[in-house]
């Protein structure tokens, strides 16, 4: 009988804990746009309006920036808040994982395509090719997280 009773308690508050961050674990399921990660948080400008060899150095740093920020956030639903995943259940996860993965996977192409354009600006005529060894790679994470505990 105690454990049918500590049985329920723990369902109880599972049930409490997701039911506080409802919102939060509809968002990264159905919802997440990647605008934590986006380049366009960091305001590097427009690749077309670079003019000048130091303006597209600046917007390169900028990306460097951009970049660095983007695989800090691997792997996929590390940038979820620790109280959200913890109140999400296996399912729950692997939707906002797969969905994040996607909007990831469009971050970075769009992402490359704008650092072609600069260095294209720059006179370099780069291939995107080439130019992924003069540019930080953004890998995609498409493996699970491990189990929280």
């Amino acid at each position: 009988m105690r454990a049918l009773i500590a049985t329920g308690l723990i369902v109880a508050a599972a049930t409490a804990r997701a039911g506080d961050h409802r919102a939060d674990i509809d968002y990264y399921m159905h919802h997440y746009d990647g605008a934590d990660i986006a380049l366009s948080r960091f305001q590097c400008g427009e690749p077309g309006a670079m003019l000048t060899r130091a303006d597209r150095s600046a917007w390169l740093i900028c990306y460097g920036r951009f970049a660095a920020n983007y695989q800090a956030a691997l792997p996929v639903g590390r940038n979820i808040p620790a109280e959200v995943a913890d109140a999400m259940n296996e399912a729950e996860l692997a939707a906002a994982q797969q969905l994040m993965n996607q909007v990831f996977v469009q971050i970075a192409q769009e992402a490359r395509q704008q650092a072609d354009l600069v260095l294209l600006a720059q006179g370099e005529w780069l291939s995107a090719r080439s130019a992924s060894g003069l540019l930080p790679d953004l890998p995609v994470q498409t493996h699970r997280l491990p189990d929280r505990p």
